[in-house]
């Protein structure tokens, strides 16, 4: 195979963390849907296929106890991996290797986690089947894959635009031009051939809008979504059964929000799901009705199931925190494809008990006792905590031994991260030793904190560090986002052990 396959290569990857795939987020998605998967949340062997620039196998290395290895064919991000797990101390093994290259090799442990984001749909036919083989031989017995990947029918109508960009790109861009002068070309041609009148765009609602928010975008991001020389959008039940060939089978939705029968849906469509017995089936109707672009799945190899009444015993002993003021706690979700109204009396109670004892974590068993939930019936519990952790609202907590264990690797990380965010916003995300995976923080929160590491107590000092460091924006409006700072952002990230 050629050393790039048709990847872009032209153009770093976007430093971009995924929050799906951290460990306990992988075994609380599995649990929620009645298989035990102990391994991936305790200190698992974890491979990670095409880590990209490596920001979340590096937060998932500092911030949890396990052996952590990952691959990625392009060196540059093998190198801007290595430099944050240098500086975290953790012992990540972090390889520029291909999916070919990394079959071949005989040595090395199985896996009690394979996680790849956002790379299946990015690669052809043959590197699909070279993950299969890797799966076959690598991952251990009872092991989970996590896979995300772009699906149908949700891309369907977008599929002739991409098409159509790419071939613009081919035929009608000098090789001097660069790639963001040929996607930049490509995209005034098609957004001419709308003006046009051409009956594809009226005959397809949403086509106009996504090349719209396409233009906005940033050209590198563009360049890996949709410029590679695959890009193949599948039914889930193809993926299902591609992997099948490496003896796994469909376990649960990484996508936490989808473990509730109906949420979002009609009452039809509820009664629709319930009368549909096969996984693979169900979901294939689920992705219809929800006209859903995008999947987070988990297969499993010999997946071990266990009963309703286990799993509720097991979710009431899981320990979560609040990453978030219990006001600023979202009132909506998008879910089932709509956007849905998060009952108050469900969730506001919810959030504030988190919140109680300065954000101290507790079991749903705890909020089942706690005053100001005692009145929910314990199904609502587990829906609105799953719920809030999709939306990056909770997350699950690690033992004390893990978090004491992690602590000082988060701690020289997060300054790595925070160094970067003086001259770059591309990470957006911290290492939390008590979650075990990555708090989302913005460029401008970033460098409040690094002025107060670096001995600014006062608020107007962290604001006018912020200023100086940007070089951009209004020093009134940073003053008072860093008293905002201090009351409602500040204390939780301490709680969380990130500041």
């Amino acid at each position: 195979m050629e050393p790039d396959d048709g990847y872009v290569k032209e153009l770093g990857y976007t430093h971009r963390y995924c929050a799906e795939i951290a460990p306990a987020r992988i075994e609380l998605a599995c649990l929620a849907w009645g298989v035990s998967a102990p391994a991936a949340g305790s200190a698992p062997r974890y491979l990670e296929l095409a880590f990209g620039q490596g920001v979340s196998i590096n937060i998932h290395a500092a911030a949890c106890r396990g052996e952590f290895q990952g691959i990625d064919f392009n060196p540059d991000h093998a190198t801007n991996a290595r430099d944050l797990a240098a500086a975290s101390g953790s012992p990540a093994r972090l390889s520029a290797e291909s999916f070919e290259e990394f079959a071949a090799r005989d040595d090395g442990p199985q896996f009690d986690v394979i996680a790849m984001h956002g790379t299946w749909s990015w690669i052809s036919a043959a590197n699909r089947h070279l993950v299969v083989e890797i799966l076959r031989r690598r991952l251990a017995p009872g092991g989970l894959f996590f896979v995300s990947y772009n699906c149908l029918p949700g891309w369907a109508s977008e599929l002739p635009l991409r098409h159509l960009l790419t071939l613009h790109a081919e035929l009608n861009g000098a090789e001097s031009e660069g790639l963001v002068a040929k996607i930049d070309a490509s995209l005034e041609f098609a957004q001419s051939l709308q003006e046009a009148d051409a009956k594809y765009f009226s005959a397809h609602s949403g086509v106009p809008a996504w090349l719209g928010k396409m233009r906005r975008q940033s050209r590198s991001y563009l360049a890996h979504e949709y410029f590679n020389r695959d890009w193949h959008p599948m039914p889930s039940s193809e993926v299902a059964r591609a992997l099948a060939g490496a003896g796994l089978e469909f376990a649960a939705s990484a996508t936490l929000a989808g473990h509730h029968d109906g949420l979002g849906f009609s009452a039809k469509a509820r009664e629709l799901l319930a009368s549909i017995a096969h996984p693979v089936m169900r979901e294939t109707v689920l992705d219809y009705l929800s006209n859903r672009r995008f999947r987070r799945d988990i297969f499993v190899r010999s997946p071990h199931r266990i009963a309703p009444e286990a799993r509720d015993e097991r979710l009431r002993g899981i320990v979560f925190t609040l990453l978030q003021h219990p006001d600023y706690v979202p009132t909506k979700a998008l879910l089932g494809g709509s956007e849905v109204e998060l009952p108050a009396k469900i969730y506001r109670p919810v959030a504030q008990a988190l919140a109680d004892d300065d954000y101290a974590p507790k079991t749903l068993q705890q909020l089942e006792r706690h005053p100001k939930c005692g009145s929910l019936p314990f199904a609502q519990l587990v829906e609105a905590a799953l719920v809030l952790t999709e939306m990056g609202c909770l997350h699950p907590v690690q033992s004390q031994r893990a978090i004491d264990e992690a602590a000082p690797r988060c701690k020289a990380l997060n300054a790595r991260i925070l160094e970067r965010a003086v001259a770059s916003g591309d990470i957006s995300a911290l290492a939390c030793p008590v979650t075990g995976a990555g708090v989302f923080a913005a460029r401008q929160e970033m460098l409040f904190l690094r002025a107060l590491q670096m001995g600014r107590t006062a608020e107007d000092e962290w604001a006018r560090y912020a200023w100086e460091t940007m070089g951009e924006g209004d020093p009134a409006a940073l003053r008072s986002d860093a008293s905002a700072f201090a009351r409602i952002r500040l204390p939780v990230l301490k709680a969380l052990r990130v500041a």
